[in-house]
C-alpha cells in the first residue's frame, strides 16, 4: 500500500496487520495473480462487488492488493459479542444484518447503509459480497443481493458524484480449502451509478433490478463460472489438462497479469457452450485417461513434463537439503498447530483456509517474537538471526517440498512402462478446449 494511503484506515489493527499479511500470503499461497489492480482507484467512492469463496481470506486479499483501505461488509451475527465487534471493526469490517442469521428487524441495516454512504462520500472503498453467502463452487450464484444497488443509489442521492462506481472483482482459487493454493484476483470494468440515476428517479425497482443484472453479468466475466453443476468434475479435469499445458512459473510469487485466469476461463466458457452429447463423449475420454493415470499412480503434469526430473533439479534438491531440513524443523510447531486447529475447528470447507492461515499467522508472530526475545535476553546472535530468518526458511521448506514431490513424480513418469500409452490416450482427447483457451488468453486485455 502506498504511504499516502497507509494511515487513511480507521481500523487500528488494520494499519499493522496489512504489511504483516503481505509476508503471510507469500508463504501461504504458491502463486497470486492480480489483474487490473488499478481498476480499484484510490480517493474515489468505490463499491466492490465480489464473489465469496472463503470466509475471511477473500476480504484480506482485497485489503492487501488494492491501494485504498478496503472496508468489508460482514455478516452481523459475528458482531454480537462486544469483543468480537471491536476486533472486527479494528480491521475495517462492518456488519450487515440478515434474516437467515436470526435478525427479525432488518431496520438495523439503516445504520449500516448510513455507514457506507459516509465512507463513500469520504472517498473510501466498500466491499460487498453480492452473492450473500460464501461457497467454493466455481460459479456465480444468482440472483445477486440487491443491497449493493440500494446502497449505491442511496449514496448517490445523498452525495451525487459522477465518480461513484461499482467495480466487479473476482476471487478465484484452484481449490480454496487448502494451503499452497493458487489465487487470481481479477478486476473488471467499472459500472457508474450516474448512468442509472434517471431510470431510478422514474422507477426505482426497475433501476435496482437493471443495475443488479449488469453487476451479475460483469461479475461472471471475472469469475470462474460453470453453468451446469453436473459438469463440475469434468471442468476440473479439463482445467488440470490446461494447467499441465501451461505450467505456472515458480517465481515471482505475485504476478500482475490476467493471462492465466483468462486462459482457464476460456476452457470453462467453451465447456459451457458444448451440446450435451459432446460433453458426454468428452467426459468418457477424459475419464478414461485420468483413470489410467491414477491406476499408474502418476499425474498428468508429470507425464507431460519429464524435464522436472532433470539433473539440474536433482542438484538443486541436493544443495538445498540442509536449509530445507532446518526450515522444516523450525517451522514444525507452527505447521502442527495450524493443522490441529483446522482439523478441530473446521466444519465447512469454506472456513479451512481462514483457520489455517489465521492460526499460522498469529502463532508464527508469537513464535518469532519468542526467538527474538530469547536472543536479546541471552545476547545470542544465533537466536536473533533465526527469528529474522524463520519466514524465509519456512518458505523455502514449503517450496522445496513441492519441488521434491514434482521431481519424484516426473522421474517415475519418465521411466514408467505405460508412459507412451498414456500419452496416446491424452492425445485422443479433443484439445479444441485447450487450444481455444490458449488463443483467448493471449487476446484478452
Amino acid at each position: 500500500m502506498r504511504l499516502d494511503l497507509f494511515y487513511r484506515s480507521s481500523g487500528k489493527n488494520y494499519v499493522w496487520l496489512e504489511p504483516a499479511m503481505h509476508v503471510a500470503f507469500r508463504l501461504f499461497f504458491r502463486k497470486i495473480y492480480v489483474h487490473n489492480q488499478s481498476g480499484v482507484p484510490p480517493f474515489k467512492p468505490v463499491l466492490i462487488a465480489s464473489n465469496h469463496p472463503t470466509a475471511f481470506v477473500d476480504p484480506i486479499l482485497f485489503c492487501e492488493f488494492f491501494d485504498p483501505p478496503v472496508y468489508n461488509m460482514t455478516r452481523g451475527d459475528i458482531f454480537r459479542k462486544p469483543l468480537y465487534r471491536k476486533l472486527m471493526e479494528s480491521v475495517n469490517m462492518f456488519p450487515v444484518y440478515r434474516h437467515r442469521d436470526g435478525y427479525a428487524e432488518r431496520d438495523r441495516n439503516e445504520e449500516t447503509f448510513e455507514y457506507c454512504r459516509n465512507k463513500l462520500h469520504d472517498g473510501h472503498t466498500i466491499n460487498i459480497f453480492v452473492e450473500g453467502i460464501h461457497h467454493l463452487d466455481k460459479r456465480v450464484l444468482t440472483p445477486i443481493q440487491k443491497g449493493i444497488a440500494r446502497i449505491a443509489f442511496g449514496a448517490y442521492e445523498r452525495h451525487p458524484s459522477d465518480e461513484l462506481q461499482i467495480v466487479p472483482v473476482g476471487c478465484n482459487y484452484i481449490y480454496g480449502d487448502r494451503p499452497r493454493d493458487e489465487v487470481k484476483l481479477v478486476v473488471g470494468s467499472p459500472i457508474y451509478v450516474r448512468d442509472y440515476w434517471k431510470m431510478y428517479l422514474e422507477n426505482p425497482n426497475m433501476a435496482i433490478a437493471g443495475l443488479c443484472t449488469d453487476i451479475e453479468k460483469e461479475l461472471r466475466s471475472v469469475c470462474y463460472h460453470i453453468e451446469n453443476g453436473g459438469d463440475d468434475a469434468l471442468a476440473e479435469r479439463l482445467l488440470d489438462l490446461w494447467r499441465s499445458e501451461h505450467p505456472a512459473s515458480l517465481l515471482p510469487i505475485v504476478e500482475y497479469s490476467g493471462n492465466r485466469f483468462f486462459g482457464e476461463k476460456a476452457v470453462l466458457d467453451r465447456l459451457n457452450g458444448l451440446a450435451t452429447y459432446e460433453k458426454s463423449k468428452l467426459q468418457e475420454q477424459v475419464d478414461a485417461y485420468f483413470s489410467a493415470v491414477e491406476k499408474a499412480e502418476l499425474t498428468d503434469a508429470a507425464l507431460l513434463h519429464p524435464e522436472h526430473g532433470s539433473i539440474s533439479w536433482s542438484l538443486f534438491l541436493a544443495a538445498g537439503f540442509a536449509p530445507f531440513l532446518l526450515g522444516g524443523i523450525l517451522s514444525w510447531p507452527v505447521r502442527r498447530l495450524a493443522n490441529f486447529a483446522t482439523d478441530k475447528l473446521v466444519k465447512k470447507r469454506e472456513f479451512s483456509t481462514s483457520i489455517t492461515l489465521g492460526t499460522a499467522f498469529f502463532s508464527g508472530l508469537l513464535y518469532c517474537a519468542l526467538f527474538l526475545i530469547a536472543g536479546l535476553v541471552l545476547s545470542a546472535p544465533v537466536l536473533i538471526s533465526l527469528a529474522l530468518l524463520l519466514p524465509i526458511l519456512a518458505g523455502f521448506f514449503l517450496f522445496y517440498r513441492e519441488i521434491w514431490a514434482r521431481w519424484r513424480m516426473a522421474r517415475k513418469a519418465r521411466r514408467h512402462p505405460k508412459r507412451e500409452e498414456l500419452l496416446r490416450l491424452r492425445g485422443a482427447i479433443p484439445f479444441v478446449l485447450i487450444d481455444q483457451a490458449t488463443s483467448s488468453s493471449t487476446t484478452k486485455p
